[in-house]
């Protein structure tokens, strides 16, 4: 008989966190197309915090209230999160 795998993280949080950083990427390049891998890189580093706590505070309103579906918070001009090229 196997041993159980102990887990140190939560796979839900993992994939949702993915999933939100997908999709942060995806806008960030529709408003940067001739963006490269290093301008990806550092957009990724300087949002990985609000991705990471956006997510989360998606993720516990979401069990309060499960009707709602998830969304990423905007800053007011559609854009969740730091543009490397406006800092």
């Amino acid at each position: 008989m196997g041993s159980k795998h102990c887990r140190l993280y939560d796979e839900n949080l993992v994939h949702n966190i993915m999933l939100s950083t997908g999709l942060s990427i995806m806008e960030f390049l529709k408003k940067n197309r001739s963006a490269g891998y290093d301008e990806v890189c550092e957009f990724v580093e300087i949002n990985s915090n609000s991705i990471i706590e956006d997510t989360i505070e998606q993720l516990n309103s979401n069990e309060e209230d499960p009707e709602k579906g998830l969304d990423i918070e905007e800053n007011g001009d559609g854009w969740p999160f730091v543009d490397p090229e406006e800092k």
